[in-house]
C-alpha cells in the first residue's frame, strides 16, 4: 500500500517543514514556556505527536464505534447521538470538513488492533477509493499507542481520536496565558505514554514505515523524557503563579461584597447567549460550536432591584471527554466552587439532554463545592423555541435567548437565590435628601425605590449585614454618641 504510506508521511512530515499551525508563539516565559531552544525542541517534540494539522486542515472519514451488547453497551446514548457530536467536534475546525460517517458495531475493543481485521480492511478500502479522505477520526475516548500505529500503518492517513481531535480545538479557543498553559499541562501525559509505547518496542515490533515515522526525530528515548520533565516543570510553575493571581482577582471580587453567579452547562447550551441576555453586553458573541468559549469570563449585569452581580462564562461540558483533559475543565469550574449561585443550562432541543444533565450533575458533586450551593443549582431549560412542546416540571426555569422568553422569570429566581445566599435582605430607611447617609446608601447598596417626603427620602435598598453594620456605626450610633 505504497501510495497510502506516502500520503501518510507526506502529512507528518509537513510539520517539520514549518506548515503544522504553531500555538505558542515566541513570547517569553509567561507566553507559555519561554523562548529557549530547549522549549522550542520540546514543543515541536509534542506538536509532532499532536499530529497538528497542516494550514488547511482536514477531510476527515469518521468512524463512530459502538458496542452491540453486552455488559459493556451503553444503553443511555444511541451511536447516531454520539455519531452527530463526532461530526460537530470536526466541525468546530474551521478548516476541516467531514467526508462521510461510518457506524461501526462491535462486540469489544482489540488489545492491540482496537477493530478486528474485518472492520479494519473494510475502512482502508473506504480511505483508498476515495482520494478526498486525509484523516481518520475513530471517536473514541483514547486509542492505545499500538492500536495508533497499527490503525494509522493500515489506513495510510493520520488517526485522530477523542483526545487528539479535543487538542486541537483547545489550542484554537484557548485565548489567555492560563488557558493556554492549563492545555499544554494537560497535553503532557498523552506524550508521555506516545514515548513510552514507542520506547516499549510498539513501532520496532509493527516494523512499518508508519512505526518508522513514530519513532522517527533525532531526540533518543532518554533525551526525549529530560526534555519533557524540564518543560513540564515550568509549566507548572506558570500555571501556579497565574492559579495565585486567579485566587487574588477572586478575593477581590469577595472584598467588593459583588454577588457572583457561575453559568454552566454542556458546551453549546447557550452558557455565553445567557450571559449576554442577561447582562446586555453585546461584545459577547456567542458562536454555533463546541467548546468556543475555554477562558472563564466575568460581565456585570444588573437585577430588577438593581442589583449588580457578576456572571461567570465557563468552559463547557462533553461526553467521554478524555481523562488527561480534564485539568483544563476543572481549573475554570473552580470558579464554579466560589460563586454565591450556580446555573446550569441545558440544550432542551438536544435528544441526550438527560443525559447530560446528569453528567453535568456528577461533575459539580466531585468538586467539592459547598453542599448548600449545590442543593440549590438554577436548573435552566434553553432553545425552547425549537420545540412544540415543553413538558414544565416546575422546578426549571424555561428560556430561550433568542426569543428572550423566561428571562424576567430567571432572572427573579436569581434574584432571589442571591438574597438567601449571601444573607442579602431589604430595608427601608428614611434619611434626609442629599446629605451624607442618603449619598452613603446610594453608593453601597441596591436601591430599589425612593419615595421623597420634604426634606426626606425613604429608601429601600437591598443590604449585606457588614454594610448595615457600617451604616450603624457611621450615621446612628454617631448621633447617639453626640
Amino acid at each position: 500500500m505504497p501510495g497510502l504510506m506516502g500520503r501518510l508521511a507526506r502529512t507528518v512530515m509537513a510539520g517539520r517543514r514549518g506548515r503544522f499551525v504553531r500555538w505558542y508563539g515566541g513570547g517569553g516565559d509567561d507566553d507559555g514556556g519561554g523562548g529557549s531552544a530547549e522549549d522550542a525542541q520540546a514543543r515541536e517534540l509534542i506538536d509532532r505527536q499532536l499530529k497538528l494539522a497542516p494550514a488547511g486542515g482536514h477531510q476527515v472519514l469518521i468512524v463512530q464505534p459502538y458496542i452491540k451488547w453486552g455488559a459493556n453497551k451503553d444503553r443511555s446514548t444511541r451511536p447516531e447521538v454520539k455519531a452527530d457530536e463526532s461530526r460537530s467536534l470536526v466541525r468546530t475546525l474551521a478548516e476541516w470538513s467531514v467526508t462521510d460517517t461510518l457506524l461501526v458495531g462491535l462486540t469489544s475493543y482489540r488489545k492491540h488492533t482496537f477493530f478486528g481485521p474485518g472492520n479494519v480492511d473494510a475502512i482502508a478500502l473506504r480511505v483508498a477509493r476515495d482520494r478526498r479522505i486525509t484523516a481518520v477520526f475513530v471517536s473514541v475516548n483514547v486509542l492505545k499507542p499500538i492500536q495508533h500505529q497499527h490503525l494509522e500503518h493500515r489506513f495510510g492517513v493520520p488517526v485522530y481520536d477523542r483526545y487528539l481531535m479535543v487538542v486541537q480545538i483547545f489550542r484554537r479557543h484557548a485565548v489567555t496565558r492560563e488557558a493556554k498553559l492549563q492545555v499544554a499541562l494537560a497535553e503532557l501525559p498523552y506524550i508521555w505514554s506516545r514515548i513510552r509505547g514507542a520506547q516499549d518496542g510498539y513501532a520496532e515490533r509493527l516494523g512499518t514505515e508508519a512505526g518508522q515515522i513514530a519513532l522517527s526525530g533525532k531526540l533518543m528515548y532518554d533525551d526525549k523524557k529530560d526534555l519533557l520533565k524540564a518543560y513540564e516543570k515550568k509549566l507548572k510553575k506558570l500555571v501556579e503563579k497565574l492559579r495565585s493571581h486567579r485566587q487574588h482577582l477572586r478575593h477581590n471580587r469577595t472584598n467588593k461584597d459583588l454577588p457572583v453567579v457561575a453559568v454552566v452547562g454542556y458546551t453549546n447550551a447557550g452558557k455565553t447567549s445567557l450571559v449576554r441576555a442577561l447582562t446586555g453586553d453585546v461584545g459577547l458573541v456567542p458562536k454555533d460550536c463546541l467548546f468556543a468559549t475555554l477562558d472563564v469570563t466575568v460581565h456585570g449585569g444588573v437585577l430588577p432591584s438593581n442589583m449588580t452581580v457578576l456572571y461567570v462564562d465557563t468552559i463547557g461540558f462533553i461526553s467521554d471527554i478524555p481523562t488527561r483533559l480534564i485539568e483544563p475543565f476543572v481549573a475554570t469550574l473552580e470558579d464554579a466552587m466560589f460563586a454565591d449561585v450556580i446555573v446550569h443550562i441545558r440544550d432542551m432541543s438536544h435528544p441526550n439532554v438527560i443525559v447530560q444533565k446528569s453528567h453535568v450533575e456528577e461533575t459539580l458533586k466531585n468538586l467539592s463545592i459547598n453542599p448548600e450551593l449545590l442543593n440549590s443549582v438554577i436548573d435552566v431549560g434553553n432553545k425552547v423555541d425549537r420545540l412544540d412542546n415543553v413538558e414544565r416540571d416546575g422546578s426549571s426555569v424555561f428560556i430561550s435567548c433568542t426569543t428572550g422568553e423566561g428571562l424576567d422569570e430567571l432572572k427573579k429566581k436569581i434574584e432571589s437565590q442571591i438574597m438567601k445566599a449571601t444573607g442579602r435582605r431589604t430595608i427601608k430607611i428614611r434619611v434626609r435628601t442629599g446629605q451624607d447617609e442618603y449619598e452613603w446608601l446610594r453608593t453601597h447598596t441596591a436601591i430599589v425605590n425612593i419615595n421623597t417626603d420634604g426634606d426626606y427620602s425613604v429608601m429601600e435598598v437591598i443590604v449585606t449585614q457588614s454594610d448595615l453594620d457600617v451604616f450603624k456605626s457611621l450615621f446612628i450610633r454617631k448621633k447617639i454618641n453626640n
